[in-house]
Parts: C-alpha cells; structure tokens; sequence
C-alpha cells in the first residue's frame, strides 16, 4: 500500500490541497474573518472534497488521511520494513501542519472529523467529557493499534476504520462502529478524535508548542469568558488559565467569533 499511495498523483494533490486550506484558514483566523457561516461552508466543501470525491477518485482505501499515514507508517516500521521514507514524509508534512496553526489539519482539513463536526451542530443536549477520560481512551487506543499492527488479526483500525465510510468500503464491523460514531457526534464534539483517533493523540502533543493558536491580551481582555463558553471542548478554559498543557484545540475559531473585545484574542504567534 505505500508505494502505490506514494504512486497515485491525487494522494499528492490532496497533500497539496490540504497545505492551501490549512494556510488559508489560518489567515482567516488570523484576521477574525472565521465565522459561523464560514466556518460551515468550509466544513460542508471540505467534508464532500477530501471525502466523498477523493474516496471516489482514490480507488480502494488508498485515500490518504491522517490517520492512514500514522497507520501505514506503523505498519512499514513493524511489520514491512521497507518504504519507511514515503511514508514518514506524509506524516512528518501533517504534523508540520499541526505546529504551524494549532491542529488545523484536523479542524480544517480531515473528512471524518468534518462529518463530526456538522452532525455536532444539531440542537440536541451536549456533553464535554473530562479530558483525563477521553485522552486515557485515546492512549489505550493508541497502545492496542501498536499491539494489534505485530499481531495479525488484531488491527482494530483495520476492522472498524471510519474512514471507509467515504469509499463506502463498508463491512458490518465498520457499518456500526461508524454508526457509533456518528451518533456519538450529535451529542460530544469530535468523539472519535478525542477518544479514538491514533493520528488525534500524536497531534495532541504537537499542538501543544504550535506557533499559531489563540492567546489572549491581558491587557485587553475584560474576563468575559465568552470564549471559554464558545469553545467545544475545554481548550479555551485551558488558554485562559494559562495552563502549559491544554486540552485539544481543533482551531474552529468560535472562541475568536466569540469575543467582543477586537484585541483581546486572537490567532497568532504571541500576545504581543
């Protein structure tokens, strides 16, 4: 699978694609021009682009994502051990992404997280779940991908990828996993990115030192926590508090939209 990942000139193209939406939403966060209604033409376009198009252009599963990347780099190194290059460099260009403007890649730019995203804005009852609950999921998640990639049969991904969704790939374990998903998304932001996703937690620790991301102006700020309120998961209450590590920040800008205050918050590299 890698070398004909690496071969197929639209996994380049969706690369590419991926870099101009993650620039161009980064100025937009930039400048406070995000709104709602952008916001959600971006997620509707980038949920049919770099979804349903290209799991119809890509044959098979071959459509990169980010959690393919990871996967398929896992899978060189532990069990095919040849192509390790290719593959590292699609990774290593998703988490630059990351870095640079705060997770984007996955608020922006990753189809299955868009899909969640839509189905989250359906008035319906919300839950913001602990983050030691979901990032623990999420780190166990990671070690069984580890464990199930050496020990054939146990590739849990394997067996429930989301992602085919878009290819409608479909077998009865991913139908209702991803079924799972899906529901789970009208009532908790991003459920499989937060408790699931491999690709999630290694960007998790990324964004973390990332050079755009939201800061506010002390100086400015009148501590009305209508971001903090904004935002959908607790990486708002994180920025305010000043804490080191925050939660998962997807860059979605409703915490930038939020704030009446022109100067007191926004995406950028530093306060000053």
């Amino acid at each position: 699978m890698p070398n004909q990942m690496t071969l197929n000139p639209l996994v380049l193209v969706k690369f590419v694609l991926w870099i101009v939406v993650v620039a161009v939403t980064a100025i937009l966060l930039h400048r406070r021009k995000v709104t709602s209604a952008v916001r959600l033409t971006f997620i509707i376009v980038g949920m049919l682009l770099f979804g349903f198009v290209f799991g119809f252009l890509i044959p098979g599963d071959l459509s990169p994502n980010p959690v393919s990347s990871l996967r398929t780099l896992l899978t060189t190194i532990l069990v095919r051990h040849q192509g390790v290059l290719a593959i590292a460099a699609m990774l290593v260009t998703l988490l630059l992404m990351v870095w640079v403007s705060n997770k984007s890649i996955c608020g922006w730019g990753c189809q299955l997280g868009l899909l969640q995203d839509v189905l989250y804005r359906v008035p319906l009852p919300k839950w913001k779940p602990p983050f030691w609950l979901s990032n623990s999921v999420r780190i166990l998640a990671f070690l069984a991908l580890v464990v199930g990639l050496v020990a054939p049969g146990l590739d849990w991904i394997g067996l429930v990828d989301p992602f085919q969704l878009f290819s409608f790939n479909l077998t009865l374990g991913i139908g209702l996993f991803s079924a799972g998903v899906l529901i789970a998304s009208l009532f908790v932001y991003r459920p499989w990115c937060r408790f699931f996703c491999p690709f999630g937690l290694l960007g998790w620790l990324v964004e973390q030192v990332s050079l755009f991301r939201p800061r506010i102006n002390r100086d400015v700020c009148k501590e009305c926590q209508l971001c903090v309120k904004a935002c959908p998961t607790q990486a708002m209450a994180d920025f305010y508090d000043g804490k080191k590590i925050h939660v998962d920040c997807f860059a979605c800008g409703a915490c930038i939209e939020a704030c009446p205050q022109e100067d007191a918050l926004g995406w950028r590299r530093s306060n000053g």
